[in-house]
C-alpha cells in the first residue's frame, strides 16, 4: 500500500552533453582504466604476495571472476529481435567478450517475460506474461542458477557446468508457495551447490579471488534484476554483511537499469492495483548498504520523460525517505519507454526512417555502455581504439563488425538530444549557465528538481505538440504519418492469417518430432504475438482522443462491436468512480497539463493551425517530437489492448513509486465493514487514492 511522501528529496539528474560522435571514441586511458579494474584484486593480490616474500612477483596464478547478466524487457527477445530491432539489452549484450570462460568471463541473457525461453520450460509468446509478467520468478531463478554454473566451471577441476536439464528441474523447486516467500526454496537448491563448490575452492586453477557482477535490465528485466540482487543477498547467512558465494566475496561492480516497471500481476491500471504483487513485491529497493556495505559499487538508472502509460508505472531507486543509495544516480532521458531502453525499428510509426542511427536510443544505449564502461565492465572496445596496454590480453577485446554497427548513432540525433536537453535544464533553449563538463567519461549533471517534478515539467513539452499535432488537425499531412507502416483491412486479414497458419505449423512440427523420439525440439519457438501492421489507424485513434479531451468534448468509442461494449462497462461506466479510487487526480492533472501546453505552444508552433515554426533551435526541437519520440500509448491502446487503455489518457502524470510511497497517496477507507475516510460512491468500493503533490528539492 501506498504512503504520502513528506519531506525534501534528493534531486535526479540531465545526461551530459552527448558528443557528436557518440561514446565509442574512448582515449587511450579510458580504456587503460577499463581493463586496470578488471585486474586490480588480482594486482592486489600480487603486491601482498610480494610483500610476504620480501622481494617484487612478476605473475601469480589466480583472477576475479567477472559475470554479466542481461535482463531484457516484457515481450523482447534477442534470439527473434536480431538482427531487425534488438533493444538496448540485447546490444549491450553483444558487446560482451566472447568465449572468455577460461580468462573467468562469463555472460548469460535472459530474455524478456512472455517470450519463449526453451531453458525454463517456455517454448512459445505469452499474453500472461506480456500483461501480467508471468515467469518472472523463474527468469530470476535461471539467473541465480548461473552463478552456480559460472562457480562450478571455474572451480571444479573437470571444468563442469550446470546441466541445463538439471537447472530446469530446479526451476520449480525454487518458485514460493503462496503465500510464503520462495527464500527457503531457493537457498534449498543453491546452497547445497555453493557448499560443495567452497570445499573445491582451493583446488581452482587459476586461484579465484572473488566475484565480480554486472547486471543490465529493462523494463519487467529492470525490475527482475532489482529482485535478483536483493535475492542474492538472501543466500548469505543474516550476520553476515558481505555477501559470499562458495567462500568469495561478491560485488555487484555496475548495475544497469532502464526505466524499471514492475507492474507484476494487476498493474497500476486496475483502482488500487500497484504492479508489486509476487516477485516484485518488496523486491524493488536495493539492499541497504548499512547492511550490506560496499555490495552495489555503481547504479545507474535511466528513466523516460514521456511515458504516460497507467500499466507502465515507474518504479524509482530513490528511497521512501527522499535518499539515493549510495553510488546511485537516477538520469532522465527523452521519449518513451522503449525511446530509453531500445527495440523500436526504424520507421515504426513513421519515426527514424533513416537506419538505425536515428532510434532515440541509441543515445541511452551509448551512455549505459559508457557509464559500464567506466565501472570495469567487460566490454569490447571499437579496433581503432585497442590501446598497446590490452592489445595482446586474452580474450580479445575488439568489438564485433555487427556490434558496432548496431551502435550507429546520426548527428542530426545528437543535435536534437542536446537542444532538448536544455530544457530539462529549465534554461532558454537559446544557452545556458551550465558549466560544460570536459572529464572524460559519463557524468550527469543533477538538477535542481526532484524526479517527478522533471517529469512533469517535460509532459508539458509533449502535450505543447500534441496540441499541434494532434488537436489542431496538422497529423494527416506530417511526413511521419504519411511514412507510418499501413495494411488496408484485406493486408491485415491476411497478415493475421499467415501468423496463424505459422504457429499451426510448428505445432504440428513438434508433435510429429515428439513421437519420433519422444523430445521436445527446443530449436522450434514460437513467433512473437502479432503486432498488426496499423501504426497509421493507431495514431488517428490518439489524436482523436487527444483533440477531444483537450477540446471537453465527449469520446468516441472506437473498435469493433464486442470491443465498444466492453469498453463501454470498463471506461464509461464506472469513469467516475474509479478516478476516485484510482489515486489519480484527474481534473487537476489535466488543468496543469493543459496549462503547461497551452503556454509552452509558441515554442512549436507559430499559428492555430499545427504550423511548425522555422525558428531555431525550436525546430530542431520539434523535429525531435515529429521524428523520433514515439506515441507509446496509441500503439498500446489500439494494438495490445484492442481499444483504449481504461481509464487512462494523455492528460494524466505517470505513476512513479518509491519503495512503499509513491507520487500518489493510497488512502484506505474502509475496513471490516466500516467506512474509515469519506463516503465511497459505491458500496464496492474499498480504496482511495489522492493525489499527492510532492515538494521540489
Amino acid at each position: 500500500m501506498s504512503s504520502k511522501i513528506s519531506g525534501l528529496a534528493f534531486p535526479c539528474y540531465a545526461p551530459p552533453v552527448f558528443p557528436e560522435d557518440g561514446r565509442l571514441i574512448l582515449s587511450e586511458a579510458q580504456v587503460n582504466a577499463n581493463y586496470l579494474k578488471q585486474i586490480n584484486k588480482t594486482e592486489e593480490h600480487k603486491t601482498n604476495c610480494s610483500k610476504q616474500a620480501g622481494f617484487r612477483i612478476g605473475f601469480t596464478c589466480n583472477q576475479s571472476l567477472h559475470i554479466s547478466l542481461f535482463f531484457d524487457g516484457t515481450n523482447n527477445n534477442e534470439y527473434n529481435d536480431t538482427p531487425g530491432h534488438p533493444t538496448n539489452i540485447a546490444k549491450l549484450f553483444h558487446t560482451t567478450y566472447q568465449n572468455a570462460e577460461e580468462q573467468g568471463y562469463f555472460n548469460y541473457y535472459i530474455p524478456g517475460v512472455g517470450t519463449p525461453f526453451p531453458k525454463i520450460g517456455e517454448m512459445d509468446y505469452s499474453n500472461s506474461g506480456l500483461e501480467f509478467a508471468t515467469g518472472g520468478e523463474d527468469l530470476i531463478n535461471w539467473a541465480l542458477l548461473r552463478l552456480v554454473d559460472a562457480l562450478s566451471y571455474s572451480i571444479d577441476p573437470s571444468h563442469k557446468r550446470l546441466d541445463d536439464n538439471v537447472a530446469k528441474e530446479h526451476i520449480p523447486l525454487m518458485r514460493a508457495p503462496w503465500p510464503m516467500t520462495g527464500e527457503v526454496n531457493r537457498r534449498n537448491v543453491i546452497n547445497p551447490y555453493l557448499e560443495k563448490l567452497q570445499g573445491l575452492l582451493e583446488q581452482a586453477s587459476p586461484r579465484l579471488l572473488n566475484v565480480k557482477l554486472f547486471i543490465y535490465g529493462f523494463s519487467r528485466g529492470a525490475a527482475e534484476a532489482r529482485t535478483f540482487v536483493n535475492w542474492l543477498t538472501q543466500l548469505a547467512c543474516p550476520q553476515e554483511q558481505q555477501v559470499m558465494l562458495a567462500g568469495l566475496a561478491v560485488s555487484i561492480e555496475f548495475l544497469g537499469l532502464l526505466d524499471t516497471v514492475a507492474s507484476v500481476g494487476a498493474a497500476h491500471v486496475l483502482p488500487g492495483a500497484a504492479g508489486h504483487m509476487g516477485w516484485a513485491d518488496s523486491t524493488q529497493q536495493l539492499p541497504d548498504e548499512r547492511q550490506f556495505p560496499g555490495l552495489i559499487k555503481c547504479c545507474r538508472h535511466f528513466v523516460a520523460a514521456h511515458e504516460q502509460r497507467l500499466c507502465f508505472p515507474l518504479d524509482s531507486i530513490r528511497r521512501p525517505d527522499g535518499n539515493y543509495p549510495l553510488n546511485a544516480e537516477e538520469i532522465i532521458y527523452p521519449g518513451m519507454h522503449s525511446d530509453v531502453g531500445g527495440g523500436y525499428p526504424v520507421r515504426d510509426q513513421g519515426k527514424s526512417c533513416g537506419d538505425s542511427g536515428d532510434i532515440l536510443s541509441q543515445i541511452a544505449l551509448h551512455d549505459m555502455y559508457l557509464a559500464a564502461f567506466d565501472s570495469g565492465a567487460p566490454l569490447a572496445v571499437y579496433s581503432k581504439f585497442v590501446t598497446p596496454l590490452i592489445k595482446g590480453v586474452s580474450p580479445l577485446r575488439i568489438m564485433s563488425p555487427s556490434s558496432v554497427k548496431e551502435f550507429t548513432i546520426a548527428n542530426s540525433l545528437t543535435k536534437r538530444f542536446n537542444i532538448w536537453r536544455q530544457t530539462l535544464l529549465n534554461t532558454t533553449l537559446q544557452g545556458t549557465e551550465e558549466m560544460i563538463d570536459t572529464r572524460e567519461g559519463y557524468h550527469p549533471y543533477q538538477l535542481a528538481q526532484v524526479l517527478e517534478s522533471a517529469i512533469s515539467d517535460q509532459i508539458g513539452w509533449i502535450t505543447a505538440w500534441r496540441i499541434g499535432r494532434y488537436a489542431n488537425n496538422s497529423l494527416l499531412v506530417q511526413p511521419f504519418y504519411i511514412k507510418a507502416p499501413q495494411l488496408d483491412k484485406d493486408g491485415l486479414d491476411k497478415e493475421a492469417q499467415a501468423r496463424e497458419e505459422q504457429m499451426e505449423n510448428i505445432e504440428k512440427e513438434r508433435v510429429n518430432k515428439q513421437k519420433g523420439n519422444g523430445t521436445l525440439d527446443e530449436s522450434n519457438q514460437g513467433i512473437p504475438i502479432l503486432d498488426p501492421t496499423n501504426a497509421q489507424y493507431q495514431l488517428r485513434e490518439a489524436a482523436r482522443e487527444f483533440q477531444s479531451d483537450y477540446k471537453g468534448w465527449t469520446r468516441d468509442i472506437n473498435g469493433s462491436v464486442t470491443e465498444r461494449a466492453i469498453q463501454i462497462l470498463v471506461d464509461v461506466i464506472p469513469k467516475y468512480p474509479v478516478y476516485l479510487i484510482n489515486g489519480d487526480d484527474e481534473a487537476k492533472e489535466y488543468q496543469q497539463i493543459k496549462a503547461m501546453g497551452d503556454g509552452l505552444y509558441p515554442q512549436f508552433f507559430i499559428d492555430s493551425l499545427g504550423t511548425g515554426t522555422r525558428t531555431q533551435p525550436c525546430a530542431e526541437l520539434l523535429a525531435l517530437y515529429d521524428d523520433q519520440v514515439h506515441d507509446s500509448r496509441a500503439w498500446f491502446m489500439q494494438s495490445s489492448l484492442g481499444g483504449r487503455e481504461p481509464w487512462g489518457g494523455y492528460f494524466r502524470y505517470r505513476m512513479i513509486y518509491f519503495g512503499d510511497e509513491a507520487n500518489k497517496e493510497l488512502k484506505l477507507i474502509s475496513a471490516d465493514g466500516e467506512v474509515v475516510g469519506d463516503q465511497p460512491t459505491s458500496n464496492r468500493v474499498i480504496y482511495w487514492m489522492e493525489s499527492k503533490t510532492v515538494s521540489r528539492g
